[in-house]
């Protein structure tokens, strides 16, 4: 388990970091089962396949969606291209996080049913008070935009994407 962070964030760095920390501090806390937790990916495009991938250090990058190296939930941050400015010199932006959760019943062992909304639920619970949520998206639709022709959408796996707007940074 760990949380991938950065040494001194800046602008909507700083703002994502801070939700992701307190969110990965809750995960850990609350359900059982491997975190990683990782700030703002970039959407890159690899041999025509449009990807999520995060930097690590020293040229190393970590792709989101087909990494077999991370087990139980992840989860990472992309931010919509425009930045918005206002008269004062504060920012605003749109960014989806995502949540992959490779298996329900780790996550929520004591709820023998799909266990897809209580973790949704906590989800959101524990990450509105940093931002305006807008709108929740789960299955493949969460991936909109992201090459997903190696995933498996099945049972016991699990996407979401919640989306929102971070504002006055």
């Amino acid at each position: 388990m760990s949380v991938h962070l950065k040494t001194t964030p800046v602008g909507i760095d700083k703002q994502i970091q801070r939700m992701q920390q307190y969110l990965y501090d809750k995960i850990v806390a609350n359900w059982a089962c491997e975190v990683e937790a990782y700030g703002r990916a970039y959407v890159d495009t690899v041999n025509d396949s449009v990807k999520p991938r995060v930097y690590l250090e020293s040229g190393e990058y970590r792709e989101m969606l087909t990494d077999d190296g991370i087990k139980g939930v992840h989860f990472f941050f992309i931010e919509k291209n425009a930045e918005v400015l206002s008269h004062t010199c504060m920012s605003t932006n749109d960014v989806d996080l995502i949540f992959i959760v490779d298996d329900l019943t780790k996550v929520k062992a004591s709820i023998t049913h799909y266990a897809d909304e209580e973790i949704k639920e906590d989800v959101k619970k524990w990450v509105k008070q940093f931002w305006l949520m807008e709108s929740v998206v789960k299955g493949e639709d969460a991936l909109d935009g992201f090459d997903t022709s190696k995933i498996h959408f099945v049972y016991p796996y699990h996407v979401f994407k919640i989306s929102g707007t971070i504002i006055n940074y």
